[in-house]
């Protein structure tokens, strides 16, 4: 029988890393050009990306009902995702709230799984789940106190975790035998061409071009490509329940990042946000004991 290992230090951190920087990242992305515009940009470039990748390694393609199925997911995960996120940080939620946000994937995902696919919820994940809503409610509950008003944007954020979570689970469930490197061009070739289209009716502009540019190319490089790259890698070795868990680390990694970068100093509310979130996720991820069948 296969066990997994435990994700060695050397292939946690540049998780880690990849996906907390990506949060100031976009942050100052989104201050020098018009979110979706930001946003279609980087899919663009990632799906190209992607796309060479999977030529040079010999990738199989997807073909008739696989291309419906992968540009579903892509739609999912990257454009609702990336689109709520960015439209959310550029109207003024923190690249710290945005990733506490999206830290309660896992937890998400197995309330939605035990909803949609009938996959069992146990006593420890649904502590887990009440946790991950407790996190954020005081996280923006902080928010609200600090600015002296609820601001709409965090919705965007929202249908970002929203999106990323029913992603993964139509993946799952439809997309489990599609090559990841020729699967995910379809996907990010999809979600660039729908926020395009939404970027059009924003009458999209860019007041910074050098800051908009390296922003862009570090979201590519290192969450498109090295970040996905080093996380399903980490799937491979630890399985997806540790791998899932890592993300608890990325709220923290992310707020220290955003402190120097964009000056965004965490509060007292967004520390205990961040304690209840980690814990969520552990509990979230938890793989279960099983009980023997007895030969």
């Amino acid at each position: 029988m296969h066990t997994s290992r435990s994700i060695p230090l050397s292939l946690a951190a540049p998780v880690v890393f990849f996906w907390a920087s990506g949060y100031p990242t976009g942050a100052l992305g989104v201050a020098a050009a018009s979110p979706f515009l930001l946003t279609a940009v980087r899919l663009a470039l990632a799906a190209a990306a992607l796309g060479v990748i999977a030529l040079v390694g010999g990738a199989v393609w997807p073909s008739g009902g696989a291309v419906g199925h992968s540009a579903v997911a892509g739609l999912l995960t990257h454009a609702m995702q990336f689109g709520g996120c960015y439209g959310g940080m550029a109207a003024g939620v923190p690249a710290s709230i945005t990733a506490l946000v999206i830290s309660m994937n896992p937890v998400l995902t197995a309330a939605l799984a035990a909803l949609l696919l009938r996959e069992k919820l146990s006593r420890t994940r649904v502590l887990g789940l009440v946790l991950g809503v407790l996190a954020v409610l005081i996280t923006l509950g902080g928010q609200v106190a600090a600015e002296g008003s609820w601001n709409p944007a965090i919705l965007l954020t929202l249908l970002g975790l929203l999106g990323f979570s029913a992603g993964g689970l139509y993946q799952q469930r439809y997309c489990g035998g599609i090559d990841i490197r020729s699967g995910g061009a379809v996907q990010t070739s999809a979600a660039a061409l729908v926020i395009a289209v939404i970027a059009v009716f924003e009458h999209g502009h860019v007041t910074h071009w050098a800051q908009a540019g390296i922003a862009v190319l570090w979201l590519v490089i290192t969450g498109s490509v090295l970040g996905v790259s080093a996380y399903l890698r980490a799937v491979a070795v630890g399985g997806a329940a540790r791998a899932s868990a890592l993300f608890c680390a990325v709220p923290p990694c992310t707020a220290v990042i955003a402190w120097p970068l964009l000056g965004e100093t965490p509060s007292a509310a967004v520390v205990l946000g961040i304690a209840l979130a980690a814990a969520a996720c552990v509990l979230g991820t938890r793989t279960e004991a099983r009980t023997p069948t007895p030969a």
